[in-house]
């Protein structure tokens, strides 16, 4: 996959401390950013499917004795 740079402006004392902790990690800052940032995207995109997903909801329950015996006869 192709990457490209990207500029992200931190204070001298906000670069430090993201450094610090990704090097405990034993990450690079970068690395360490680039993570965090796909975690948070990562984070909203299921935050938005499960609130689609309730939008859905008609409010049918099954016990797990009633799933097990859907995945038995679904073979």
């Amino acid at each position: 996959m192709a990457m490209s740079a990207t500029a992200i402006r931190f204070d001298d004392g906000e670069k430090d401390w993201i450094q610090s902790y990704a090097s405990v990690l034993g990450m690079s800052f970068s690395e360490f950013v680039r993570n965090a940032a796909l975690d948070k995207v990562e984070e909203a995109a299921d935050i938005k499917a499960y609130n689609e997903a309730l939008m859905e909801d008609d409010g049918t329950r099954y016990s797990m004795d009633d799933v097990m015996r859907m995945a038995m006869e679904a073979e």
